[in-house]
């Protein structure tokens, strides 16, 4: 078996979206799973199930920049749109492209915690796990707030390489005081700090 991180997630008020909507959401989150893939250097085996599910096995050290990643790539559809996410960590094996196979206490793990998410929240660890729990408690108060543009931005922020604001200026077609001010508003720096000193990356 392989150490994971596995995201499980699905599309909150899936059947009230508006038409197209939910596409939008899968071609973005499409999207990030092949920047999370680059990011670690393999496939995060993206997989997508019961029409408005999904799930991914990323590193453990991009854990936390894949889960807000994902609620940034869905969020920047359309700030009405979300998705709940439960991050399990731990051991499984995945035998082929997709994670339809997958096994291991990490994939029963993940499944389950969403399954058991609270109302009202959007991010949960499985077991609940101290330091990564409240990380993700204190980052939901940051994400709600999220615009269009500032998920766009912190999409783009999160990536592990650090990304300057102006590199981000030219690959986002703005100046760097709009990312300045989306940055600030969106709560990006705390984000990747916490990303940095919990998973090292």
């Amino acid at each position: 078996m392989t150490n994971y991180a596995v995201l499980t997630g699905d599309i909150v008020k899936s059947s009230q979206l508006p038409e197209g909507g939910l596409d939008r959401i899968f071609i973005n989150l499409t999207d990030v799973a092949r920047r999370i893939g680059e990011w670690q250097g393999g496939s995060v085996h993206f997989t997508r199930n019961r029409g408005d599910g999904w799930q991914m096995a990323v590193s453990p050290g991009f854990a936390l920049r894949a889960v807000f990643a994902t609620r940034a790539a869905v969020r920047m559809a359309d700030k009405r749109f979300d998705t709940r996410v439960a991050l399990a960590l731990g051991d499984g094996t995945i035998p082929g492209d997709t994670l339809a196979d997958a096994s291991g206490p990490v994939f029963t793990a993940s499944g389950q915690a969403l399954e058991h998410m609270p109302r009202k929240r959007h991010m949960v660890i499985a077991g609940n796990d101290g330091m990564h729990a409240v990380a993700l408690r204190m980052a939901e108060e940051i994400i709600k707030r999220w615009t269009e543009a500032q998920a766009e931005v912190a999409l783009h922020a999160l990536a592990p390489d650090n990304p300057t604001q102006a590199t981000l200026a030219d690959a986002l077609n703005v100046t760097k005081q709009t990312i300045q001010g989306h940055m600030d508003a969106a709560g990006v720096d705390a984000l990747i700090d916490t990303c940095e000193i919990l998973n090292g990356a």
